[in-house]
């Protein structure tokens, strides 16, 4: 299992800071905490694995029951930690697949999106922009315009 100086390591890295001082603004700690993070005289407190699971855009919970597990001294009780340890990521992993899934069946495959290009009219059946658009104001999208006024377009971009 993960130590949180090494969740801690990984967040200053995909920062792209160049010192320990920027480091700690980012993360919003000072920087004698970080230091004392960094050398393992201190273990990192909630607000510091919050904001470290923010920068890896992770749950926080899973960087503070690895702290929570470092602290504790009791080993009955450091097990009970490696355990919820242990659950807490089989949890986030099905979860994480289960999104997955779901996104990647909202996708339009190639075949539909050809087929959606390739037929005479786009029908607008809902009012709200393309899931096929890829213009960031959809106001300029001509397709998305035709869809919120009810209108169709053939497939030269002309209303029809």
């Amino acid at each position: 299992m993960r130590q949180s100086i090494e969740y801690l390591q990984d967040a200053i890295e995909k920062l792209g800071v160049e010192n320990d001082v920027q480091a700690a603004a980012a993360l919003r700690i000072s920087k004698q905490a970080l230091s004392h993070y960094r050398t393992g005289t201190r273990i990192m407190d909630d607000f510091a694995c919050i904001m470290v699971a923010k920068v890896l855009g992770i749950d926080g919970m899973e960087i503070i029951a690895a702290t929570q597990m470092e602290r504790e001294k009791d080993q009955e009780r450091r097990e009970i930690w490696a355990d919820f340890r242990k659950k807490f990521g089989v949890k986030m992993g099905i979860a994480g697949l289960a999104v997955t899934m779901t996104i990647g069946s909202l996708t339009p495959t190639k075949a539909s999106a050809e087929n959606l290009a390739n037929s005479q009219h786009v029908e607008a059946k809902f009012a709200m922009p393309s899931i096929l658009c890829k213009i960031d104001n959809p106001t300029d999208c001509k397709l998305c315009i035709f869809q919120r006024q009810g209108m169709h377009m053939n497939n030269d971009g002309a209303s029809a």
